[in-house]
């Protein structure tokens, strides 16, 4: 079996997160627009399916999250580590998509500049303030779920984290089955019915570094099991194959995946997932209005995204995560040597 250590990464993850970002950016360009801005055309309906690639992003996260956490040092770090990860480069994200969309225009989908400015605290639905672009509600889910594991990190208690978050499915399946009533608000604080990918992902986690017990393989299945009641059963299939991936990639079965074009994909998901939705409508919507075809207007949208994500990869998210880190680790080094300093007085 696959083990990791810190210095190794499997490139699996980057292929299923270049898979995953696909297939909600062809979700929204083939079938989404459609459905909003063309109802009266055919829709190709197997593209439907492409928003489930949001359940793939949250069984990575559980996988990355839980790895993030078992090699921290400090608290901080991880802060730091996620901070840097996350914000900057969706601060860019949300400032290009509110300037095109602003400029451009895109019926239902503009918003004030004060709703603007709330959406970077990034959690700003939990105030019930309007997205910027809808696929920001997945970061709060995100975010909600990296609370959760930073609480359990400090309380020492994240190795048990599959078992805290068994009564909390299992109160999810009681809500949906309408056995059981929950105010709304704690169901986003629980985080149904994501919780069982996050915790697939950590299942995962344990299995590709030798610490699964017989409970891990039980509560992986549990987890795959309560999709059934916590999520439409036509969407089962696709989370079993998610599932059946997953397990390929730790053990090594999906080297076939490693092709240079997914692992571009992987390595500017998060920008492209961040800018893709809003800036692709108005790309789609400005060539429709000009009487393009609308596969080609959706190859359009599709370059355009890739390149802009690119760009903010390259360009603007990797060096700017890496001067913040590079400016943690260098602060930790001064506060070292000053203690050093203290000590041999």
């Amino acid at each position: 079996m696959a083990t990791i250590n810190q210095q190794q990464r499997l490139l699996e993850l980057d292929a299923l997160r270049g898979i995953a970002a696909a297939m909600v950016v062809l979700f929204h360009f083939v079938y989404r627009y459609s459905e909003i801005y063309r109802p009266d055309a055919p829709r190709l309906d197997l593209f439907y399916y492409g928003n489930q690639g949001v359940y793939l992003f949250f069984i990575v996260s559980g996988f990355v999250i839980f790895w993030t956490l078992n090699r921290v040092n400090y608290p901080l770090d991880f802060i730091v580590s996620r901070f840097s990860r996350l914000y900057p480069v969706y601060w860019i994200a949300l400032a290009i998509t509110f300037a095109v969309v602003s400029y451009f225009g895109l019926p239902g989908r503009e918003v004030s500049n004060g709703t603007a400015i709330a959406n970077v605290l990034m959690f700003h639905s939990y105030l019930n303030i309007p997205h910027v672009d809808s696929v920001y509600w997945t970061l709060a889910v995100e975010l909600t779920f990296y609370a959760w594991m930073f609480l359990l990190y400090l309380c020492k208690q994240l190795n048990r984290v599959e078992y805290f978050a068994l009564p909390v499915v299992g109160l999810a399946m009681l809500q949906q089955l309408e056995i059981l009533a929950l105010p709304y608000v704690i169901t986003q604080l629980l985080i149904m019915p994501y919780l069982p990918f996050f915790i697939a992902g950590i299942c995962f986690f344990k299995m590709a570094n030798n610490l699964a017990t017989k409970a891990t393989y039980i509560v992986l299945v549990l987890m795959l099991l309560s999709t059934l009641v916590l999520l439409p059963l036509r969407d089962f299939p696709l989370n079993f194959l998610f599932f059946i991936a997953f397990y390929g990639a730790i053990n090594g079965h999906l080297s076939f995946l490693n092709a240079r074009p997914l692992i571009f994909l992987g390595a500017i998901s998060y920008s492209w997932y961040l800018l893709h939705q809003n800036i692709g409508y108005v790309v789609i919507y400005q060539l429709q209005a000009a009487n393009i075809n609308i596969y080609w207007a959706i190859a359009a949208a599709l370059l355009i995204s890739i390149g802009l994500a690119a760009m903010l990869t390259y360009l603007i998210e990797r060096p700017i995560m890496r001067w913040i880190r590079d400016k943690y680790k260098n602060s930790i080094a001064l506060q070292k040597l000053a203690k050093r300093a203290t000590f041999s007085r």
